[in-house]
This record gives C-alpha cells, sequence and structure tokens, in this order.
C-alpha cells in the first residue's frame, strides 16, 4: 500500500521550480535566495523533501534540505532561506533534488532537476588609508587641463572662439548663431594621472592553503587598490598572468570597476611563467609618463633592476611585496619579514608596502 500510494504520487507528478538570486554578491556575504514551488497537479502531495546544493558555501553548508508534509493542490509554496558565500568565484548555485517519501517514511523515490543559477562571489576589500603617491601623469595648469578632442578621460567643460586647427565636429552651432562667430566646445581633462596594476600569479609560488595564500592576499590588494585609485578619478589598467595574459585596458569609472572585480573573481594562480618573462613581453605596452604597480613576491626581487629601466620612460614603480615564504613558515613570521624588508631596502628605496601571512592589510596602507 506503501508503495502504490509513492507510486501514485511519482506518476502524477507535476511540480515545478524556480530560482531568485543575486547575480553577485561579496565575499564573506550572505546570499539570499528565494526558490519559489508551484504545484501544477490538481492532487496534492505529502511528505517530500527538497534539496537544494549551494556550492558557494563552506564545505559543511553546501546542502540546504527542507521538509513538507503538505502541498496543495494548484499551489504555490515559497522557500527563504540563505548562505554564507565563504570564498571569491564563479560559481553554479544548483540542481534541485526531490525525495518523495511514502506515508510511513519507509521508501523514497529521487527526482533530480537540473535547475542552475550563476553567481559571482567578488573579493573582499579592504579600506586604504594612505596609498604611495602617484608621481607620473598629465599634470593640470591651475586644476583645470583643457583639450580640444574629447576622449573617455575628458568631461565636458564650457566653450571658447574657434581657433585654426579645431575639429569642425567640436562646434557648438547654438552659441555661434548667437555670437555670429564660431564657437567650439571644450573638454576638462579629469584624469591627471594612469596607473597599471601588474601582477603574475605563479601556480608554483602559490604557498598557503584555503583563504590564506599568495594568490588570495595577492587578488584581494588588487581589488582594493582598484578601488581606491578608480574612487580617486584615476584612469587605470590591469595587465596579469593566470596562465593566460589578461589586459584590461585604461579606463575609469564604476562600471570599469565592475570589469576588473569580475575578473579578479575567477583568476587562478595557474601561470607557468615567471615575472622576467611575463614583464619582458609586455614593458612595452607600459604607457610612458605613468605609474607602475607591481604586485610581486620577495622572490621576485632579482628582477628590479629590469623594472627600474622604466624610468627612462618616465614610469614610477611602486612595489607591493608578498613575502610568500612567511606562508610556508609562519612559525618565522616576523624574522623572515624583517629579513625580507632589509634585502629590498638595500637595493634601493622605493616606496612601497609589505604584506606577510596573516597581516591586517587595511593596517599597511594606515601609514
Amino acid at each position: 500500500m506503501n508503495l502504490l500510494v509513492l507510486f501514485l504520487e511519482y506518476l502524477f507528478f507535476n511540480l515545478s521550480f524556480s530560482r531568485e538570486l543575486s547575480e553577485r554578491v561579496t565575499e564573506d556575504d550572505y546570499l539570499e535566495i528565494k526558490l519559489i514551488i508551484r504545484n501544477n497537479s490538481i492532487l496534492p502531495f505529502f511528505n517530500f523533501i527538497i534539496s537544494d546544493f549551494l556550492a558557494c558555501a563552506p564545505d559543511e553548508e553546501k546542502k540546504f534540505v527542507n521538509w513538507f508534509d503538505y502541498l496543495g493542490p494548484k499551489s504555490i509554496r515559497i522557500l527563504n532561506y540563505r548562505c554564507l558565500c565563504y570564498k571569491r568565484g564563479k560559481y553554479l548555485i544548483g540542481p534541485l533534488t526531490l525525495y518523495l517519501f511514502d506515508p510511513f517514511n519507509l521508501f523514497y523515490l529521487e527526482k533530480f532537476f537540473p535547475l542552475y543559477s550563476e553567481l559571482y562571489v567578488y573579493p573582499r576589500t579592504f579600506k586604504i588609508e594612505k596609498f604611495p603617491n602617484l608621481l607620473k601623469g598629465i599634470q593640470p595648469w591651475f586644476g583645470i587641463d583643457t583639450a580640444r578632442v574629447s576622449g573617455d578621460e575628458d568631461e565636458f567643460f564650457g566653450i571658447r572662439e574657434y581657433i585654426m586647427g579645431d575639429p569642425i565636429k567640436r562646434i557648438h552651432w547654438w552659441s555661434t548663431a548667437r555670437k555670429s562667430t564660431l564657437i567650439v566646445r571644450e573638454f576638462q581633462r579629469q584624469s591627471f594621472y594612469r596607473a597599471t596594476i601588474l601582477f603574475n600569479l605563479e601556480e608554483d609560488k602559490n604557498f598557503g592553503s584555503g583563504k590564506h595564500t599568495v594568490c588570495e592576499y595577492a587578488i584581494k590588494i588588487a581589488a582594493s587598490v582598484a578601488k581606491y585609485l578608480i574612487e580617486r578619478n584615476v584612469s587605470l589598467e590591469i595587465i596579469a598572468h593566470v596562465g593566460e595574459i589578461v589586459h584590461i585596458p585604461f579606463n575609469k569609472g564604476n562600471e570599469h570597476l565592475d570589469q576588473i572585480l569580475k575578473f579578479l573573481t575567477i583568476a587562478e594562480a595557474k601561470s607557468k611563467v615567471s615575472l622576467k618573462e611575463f614583464f619582458l613581453e609586455h614593458a612595452s605596452y607600459i604607457s610612458d609618463n605613468s605609474n607602475l604597480i607591481v604586485i610581486m613576491t620577495e622572490d621576485d626581487w632579482q628582477y628590479l633592476p629590469i623594472l627600474f629601466s622604466l624610468k627612462t620612460r618616465n614610469i614610477s614603480l611602486i612595489p607591493l611585496v608578498i613575502i610568500s615564504e612567511t606562508f610556508l613558515y609562519p612559525e618565522q613570521k616576523e624574522k623572515i619579514t624583517l629579513k625580507a624588508k632589509l634585502e629590498l631596502s638595500r637595493i634601493l628605496e622605493l616606496q612601497g608596502k609589505f604584506f606577510a601571512y596573516l597581516d591586517n592589510l587595511e593596517e599597511a596602507f594606515s601609514y
């Protein structure tokens, strides 16, 4: 009898599901999920369990399970639940699994639903209070620099009389008609500085585990620096090697920051080349009169003389150094960190920052 009831439920099964959630959240935040369950049948359903797979959650919380004793015919039930998004990355939430039980819970039938939802868990950024000075860039004259041609980094400033050589398309025809002389639009240059963030996520040097790896620290630093600079109207580009070369060209604004964070969400330590190889191949693409922010490890110091060659092109270097050895020997953290700082200071005095295992990254930018 129990098996017969279970078989009839399965035979007349007509449930449908839909899931609603945000397309993205930030690391260590909660993802809110709404699951809508519709019984399209004229028959009720008894004793069933819905299981949803939450790929973004910690291992022990990846399965959400909810038991229903009854769902009426032609009815809708809404489930609201949440999970902690422990680590950055791109995830698929799902699938759904349904378990139908007989009235005495002795037998069950399992049904699988390939319902998936894409989710980006962005890296969490930290506050930067003090960042090394950007030394190179376009210096404005008395705070204002005007340009004859507008571009991505320029905004409308005002109008003035036509000067020989001004593009015809910049003529402001309404003002020209009113003043009976040619008037053109003028643009104010808003981005006085340009900066490049460059990093190489080497697979063989990604020491540590979980969220405390060289790669995770590099990603968090890159995301926080990018947010800091873009909020200050700096035009920013990203050049990175993560198993493949990624170049996000110069731009500014929230959309540009979102593009950078989306890339950093999925970046992995899969590079098989050294920082030297990567830099030599792409140094020519770094803009003159700009600032180069290199996220590197202490092992990359041997390549500093090569980076210094950028001075001939008026490029300022800001090294952000992750002391990777502290991820291997955390008990010797203080000794290793002190040695690393002395080593770098002997090479050349540079404005830069150091980061070691379990450091408060925000604190490193507070002085």
